[in-house]
């Protein structure tokens, strides 16, 4: 039985970054393990039905209703993963991206990184990331990968 991975990226937000995205899987199924990508859930029709809510409904209603079935359907996949990678690039990583990081650490998941960024966005000089993110890698005994060939799971 292969392991399941939850793969935690803003790489869905951004049209140039398919290729990106599917190098990445591409490495991660030759390991054998299964990926659970947000990105791969079709929520258009949510979020399209969300942007023709009456305005005396309430659009920002209808969002707020949107964003929290997908939260939820992100939530139960992490919980169904054995493993989590973030993607973790950006002067400052997205938050999503780190909330979903933060989450897995709390429940025990091993939680891995993958930084491609050569600038440092840390606390302090020549720490690639924010000291909590990086603790929250280290702790469940995963790493920060700064390439997708480094990734060894």
């Amino acid at each position: 039985m292969s392991q399941k991975i939850y793969l935690a990226s803003p790489l869905g937000f951004m049209t140039g970054t398919e290729g990106y995205l599917h190098n990445l899987k591409d490495h991660l199924s030759k390991q054998g393990l299964e990926i659970l990508d947000p990105w791969s859930q079709d929520w258009s029709d949510s979020i399209a039905a969300s942007f023709k809510a009456i305005p005396s409904q309430g659009i920002s209603d209808a969002f707020k209703r949107t964003v929290s079935v997908i939260g939820a359907a992100n939530e139960k996949m992490i919980r169904e993963a054995d493993l989590l990678l973030a993607v973790l690039d950006g002067m400052e990583p997205d938050s999503g991206t780190v909330a979903e990081l933060g989450f897995a650490s709390a429940l025990g998941k091993t939680v891995y990184g993958l930084r491609t960024d050569l600038r440092d966005a840390g606390d302090f000089p020549g720490v690639p990331l924010n000291l909590q993110v990086l603790h929250f890698i280290n702790s469940t005994g995963g790493r920060l990968f700064r390439t997708i060939d480094e990734i060894q799971l």
